[in-house]
């Protein structure tokens, strides 16, 4: 029955069965190729673990503004102990000037008392000078004329002593009276030096006592 078929048929019927095997051997690759990716199990990116602990933002932002009440209540009392510096050093320059014009205050009135005792002193010589004069006077008429014209010298005299003691009393008065004046003047800027230290002592320590209070809280 075989005898009947060509060698050219059994040749090329060989041969087409050559060539389908090269064919299906790419094929069965390629199905391997796709089950084997679909086989594969999927595995997420996944990274590194971090070792850093994770930070508290919100207790941060708490004690840092926490910090910045403290900085600014510390620059409040900063700023009221300078101001309270500042008037204590005024009150201690105005108490400085109180004293000064209360001690020319005293010199001046120690002098004016001063002029006003040699002004009664003078005053005194001059009523002396004046009673000698008037006695002297009331002896005149029972002198002789050499006499009575030496005791009306005396009485000139005496009389010219008196109006210069009455001279040199007034000019002490006067001079105490400048000095009277003086010494007001001084105890009136005294006082007032005085008013500004004790006003600004009074200010220094309402500041200090703010300060002490704003440090306690």
């Amino acid at each position: 029955m075989t005898s009947g078929l060509e060698d050219d048929d059994v040749f090329y019927g060989s041969k087409k069965k050559a060539k389908k095997e090269p064919e299906a051997a790419p094929a069965s690759q390629s199905g391997a190729y796709h089950n084997d990716y679909r086989a594969a199990p999927s595995q997420p990116n996944q990274q590194p673990a971090s070792t850093e602990p994770e930070k508290d933002i919100e207790g941060e932002i708490t004690e840092s503004r926490r910090q910045k009440q403290q900085a600014s209540e510390l620059l409040d009392v900063t700023k009221l102990r300078q101001q309270a510096a500042k008037h204590s050093a005024a009150a201690a320059k105005f108490f400085k000037r109180h004293r000064a014009e209360e001690a020319a205050m005293v010199k001046n009135t120690e002098n004016a008392s001063k002029a006003r005792r040699n002004a009664e002193k003078y005053e005194q010589k001059a009523k002396d000078a004046t009673a000698k004069a008037e006695e002297k006077q009331k002896d005149l008429e029972y002198l002789q004329d050499r006499k009575a014209e030496k005791a009306r010298i005396k009485i000139a005299k005496l009389h010219a002593k008196s109006a210069k003691m009455k001279s040199t009393a007034s000019n002490y008065m006067s001079k105490a009276a400048k000095l009277s004046q003086r010494a007001a003047e001084k105890r009136e800027k005294s006082k007032i030096h005085l008013e500004k230290s004790k006003v600004h002592e009074a200010e220094a320590h309402n500041l200090t006592k703010r300060a002490d209070r704003l440090s306690r809280a």
